[in-house]
């Protein structure tokens, strides 16, 4: 199968096109301190954070969707992060204070989102 980029139509090669479709998407700003903070949207998938929300197994969670049961919290979750209010403000690992996340040990705004996303209990 053949994709082609949605931004500038040119062939896609490994999921990522020279117009920066794909990329991951990186912004660095300072803080009154000085130091450098990133925003970086690059979500878990809705299934990844349902299981980590509910300790529900992927393989149980994957059986029910081939049977056509959706949970809500799943669907609740799929709409919070399509208005992104799923961030690093709803993680476990990340300090609020200093900006600062415990497992990648950087420094993330609060709007951000990464694949170690951690939540708690909504």
């Amino acid at each position: 199968m053949v994709d082609f980029c949605p931004e500038c139509g040119s062939l896609l090669r490994k999921n990522q096109c020279r117009c920066g479709y794909g990329q991951k998407r990186t912004q660095i700003i300072s803080n009154d301190e000085g130091i450098p903070i990133k925003h970086v949207w690059s979500p878990p998938t809705p299934n990844i954070i349902f299981c980590k929300m509910t300790a529900t197994p992927l393989e149980k969670l994957k059986i029910s969707l081939n049977k056509g049961i959706i949970p809500e919290k799943l669907k609740e979750i799929k709409k919070k992060l399509k208005t992104r209010e799923l961030s690093c403000m709803n993680c476990v690992y990340y300090e609020e204070q200093r900006f600062h996340c415990q497992i990648k040990n950087k420094y993330f705004s609060k709007e951000s989102i990464c694949k170690t996303f951690e939540p708690y209990k909504l």
